[in-house]
């Protein structure tokens, strides 16, 4: 899959073809269903359809241009992670950390995305991909992973664990009012670590195909 040998090159080729991918997917989800929509021969007329109509290769060029507009010098030492914030080496000290977990909406259910950026996730085990999915299923999932951040019993400690690990920063948390834990079970949390927490709330909106009109988003700022 690496045809290129400058890691810098790969890192941004890599970042077109995911971001090419995502704006092409159908109804935000990378679904088996769906690709019917793509190969039939109807006509078409939804809202994204100019997207869908653009090529791989435009959207991959675009990309390339974002990724190398965004690149500049800013005269300090840099370092980025790829790990579960709560494995980060306790010595490392941050001015402010921003928290953007994955929701539980009020009723229970939970976003998966792991299952919904299945060829996303593919293409980073691309060598063992075949490996992980599960063949019994009807649209060839990848095989599921335990998430504490979907789990409406544990997520509760997990928010804990995090606040407590980072309780030396300004902790900064995105999250919805109409989640699990709810606004004022979330204050609580940070309030262990935090003396001043503030709530800025940003009004009504709502995610691609929610019919969910009453959640405001929220952003707790713990100090």
């Amino acid at each position: 899959m690496n045809y290129l040998d400058n890691e810098f090159e790969y890192a941004i080729a890599f970042f077109a073809l995911s971001q090419s991918c995502i704006i092409k997917r159908p109804y935000n989800l990378f679904h088996r269903k769906n690709l019917y929509m793509r190969t039939s021969n109807v006509k078409r007329s939804f809202g994204n359809k100019k997207t869908w109509d653009t090529s791989f290769v435009d959207w991959f060029l675009k990309f390339v241009k974002e990724a190398n507009h965004s690149i500049f010098n800013n005269n300090k030492l840099n370092k980025s992670l790829n790990l579960n914030a709560i494995n980060i080496d306790n010595e490392s000290k941050f001015d402010l950390v921003y928290i953007d977990t994955p929701y539980i909406s009020e009723k229970g259910s939970t976003v998966d995305y792991y299952g919904f950026y299945h060829f996303l996730e593919g293409l980073l085990i691309y060598d063992n991909w075949e490996k992980n999915i599960d063949y019994k299923s009807k649209h060839n999932r990848l095989i599921p992973k335990k998430n504490v951040w979907n789990d409406k019993k544990l997520i509760y400690k997990e928010f804990d664990k995090l606040f407590n690990k980072f309780q030396d920063s300004i902790l900064v948390v995105s999250y919805r009012s109409d989640g699990i834990p709810s606004e004022s079970e979330l204050k609580e949390l940070i309030c262990q670590y935090k003396t001043n927490v503030k709530i800025k709330k940003y009004g009504n909106y709502k995610y691609a195909l929610s019919k969910n009109k009453k959640s405001e988003e929220l952003l707790f700022i713990g100090e």
